[in-house]
């Protein structure tokens, strides 16, 4: 007879970021928090934005932190916290620590 492992899967609170509204309208709102969660890091960082069907933000996480010019994110960690907190949508964003977008 072999064991089957029961596992449970949960989501934990690290700590708040303080914004005036936590309803998305546009997607201008999404790059301020997303820019204010980011800041002026060093290195490139992939965030997720998950709302509710209000598009009110549900969580914020760090799905990618790469390197100075790359961040290799899989799909799965972009989607597991979107699922986890039964995302109705879900904002992708990343910075460019030498602040050129296009490089």
């Amino acid at each position: 007879m072999e064991n089957i492992q029961i596992v449970s899967i949960k989501m934990v609170k690290e700590k708040n970021l303080e914004y005036e509204n936590t309803q998305i309208l546009s997607p201008y709102e999404g790059f301020k928090v997303l820019k204010k969660f980011i800041g002026d890091s060093d290195r490139e960082i992939l965030a997720v934005l998950t709302l509710d069907t209000k598009n009110k933000i549900t969580s914020l996480t760090k799905a990618s932190i790469g390197s100075l010019n790359s961040s290799i994110v899989h799909p799965r960690e972009v989607f597991k916290t979107a699922i986890l907190s039964n995302a109705a949508t879900i904002i992708v964003g990343h910075n460019h620590p030498s602040g050129d977008p296009l490089n």
